[in-house]
């Protein structure tokens, strides 16, 4: 019975998503699988009394076979709350998602499994739902980073507006002036043409404190915002009290940046590390780059690729594993039933591969015997292996730069070395 438990550190949210992503990609042949949801201070008895409530409505589903899927779920659901409730009076303090059904995806078999979740999050709703496919959009938004970060860069030619939200910057407005250059053309006397500007500027000014006054506030989770841009103007924006109060409390940072378009924002967020110091994409670039800076060194001190990795951390020699949030390799070990000839595969789509190995020849004698012996994730390996010697595991997203090289050139796995393994 497969089950989650689900603290906030970075390790098992990776584990949790990669249940989410499981439990996603079950589906059933009609509306036969059943998720449940338990609050926190929800008696347990009064769920497993709807429970069997629903049994009697599910015993009037049309379909012979999915209503012997439905009791079938429903009747492991109880018990298993039955053998939970001999030994916790309630729910876990988060409260519990329960997930049961048939995830054969086929008509001629059954196989009824049970996947029991307790989140990061307290759980919020109660629900039971008979579907397609188990309803994960509750805990699907328990991952969704909560705080987000206000970027504004300007001077007095443009403003670009975005939004930082754990580790994905978003471009949100972009706004440009209609300030004349430094040079007057045709008879104007300077110092009209001097006034004129001013005016101009003040206009555009007064057109980015009401984007940013709309804009910022509306964002219920903001957690602070930084402004940059080259030269005085951002000083001078934010002195003319054209901004309101909330927002000008919110400002944590006044940088100086060459750009005030896309390649501002990225220079901003590059410049904010003091004040964003706690945020997952500034502690993501500053851990890549340490294996790329102990990668040109050349002593030897790192590792990358699943085979060199594996034998560091059966010696105890990483002291830091990065793990790509998009590596999704499985070992796959086949069994010929003919010859007992075995191999290992890596592979990145292991329900794929399952239906495939049917069709295959063994590579020794040639005979279509293949059976799967054992599918293992290789992150949980590795992280398994981590663990006994407290080496320190963090997982990269693949949505900054350094993600993204990372899972390219390094296909999802580094790790900076204690010392040289033994060859």
């Amino acid at each position: 019975m497969p089950v989650m438990k689900v603290p906030a550190d970075s390790k098992t949210r990776y584990q949790f998503r990669r249940m989410l992503e499981e439990l996603a990609g079950k589906r059933g042949r009609g509306t036969e699988l059943i998720s449940v949801y338990i609050t926190p201070d929800f008696e347990l008895a009064r769920v497993m009394q709807q429970l069997r409530d629903e049994q009697g409505t599910a015993s009037n589903i049309k379909s012979k076979t999915t209503r012997k899927n439905v009791l079938s779920a429903l009747e492991r659901i109880i018990q298993f709350l039955r053998t939970y409730t001999e030994t916790h009076r309630r729910p876990p303090p988060h409260g519990m998602a329960i997930f049961c059904g048939n995830v054969a995806g086929r008509d001629d078999i059954a196989d009824i499994q049970l996947y029991w979740i307790e989140p990061p999050e307290p759980v919020t709703i109660r629900m039971y739902r008979c579907d397609q496919e188990f309803v994960l959009d509750h805990l699907w938004e328990m991952l969704r980073v909560k705080e987000s970060v206000g970027l504004l860069v300007m001077d007095r030619r443009e403003a670009t507006f975005a939004t930082l939200r754990g580790k994905h910057v978003e471009i949100i407005r972009k706004l440009t002036s209609a300030v004349p250059g430094k040079h007057s053309k045709g008879g104007q006397s300077a110092r009209r043409f001097e006034r004129l500007r001013e005016i101009a500027a003040h206009e555009y000014s007064k057109r980015v404190a009401e984007a940013a006054n709309k804009m910022f506030p509306q964002m219920s989770d903001l957690k602070a915002i930084i402004v940059g841009g080259p030269g005085p103007t951002k000083e001078d924006f934010l002195n003319s009290g054209l901004l309101h109060d909330e927002v000008k409390k919110k400002i944590a940072g006044v940088l100086d940046t060459g750009y005030t378009d896309e390649h501002g924002i990225k220079e901003l967020v590059n410049k904010s590390g003091d004040i964003l110091a706690d945020l997952d994409i500034l502690k993501e670039k500053s851990l890549v780059k340490h294996f790329m800076e102990e990668l040109v060194v050349g002593k030897g001190l790192v590792a990358y690729g699943e085979g060199d990795i594996r034998r560091a951390l059966e010696q105890g020699a990483v002291k830091l594993l990065l793990v790509s949030e998009g590596f999704r390799e499985h070992r796959m070990t086949v069994k010929c039933q003919a010859c007992r000839h075995r191999l290992d595969e890596m592979v990145d789509n292991p329900e794929f591969y399952r239906k495939q190995l049917a069709g295959r020849k063994c590579p020794k004698c040639g005979e279509q015997k293949l059976s799967l012996v054992e599918s293992k994730d290789v992150v949980q390996e590795l992280l398994e292996l981590a663990e006994k010697f407290n080496t320190k595991v963090e997982f990269i997203s693949t949505e900054t730069e350094e993600g993204k090289q990372l899972q390219a050139a390094f296909k999802g796995l580094a790790a900076i070395l204690r010392f040289r393994p033994a060859a």
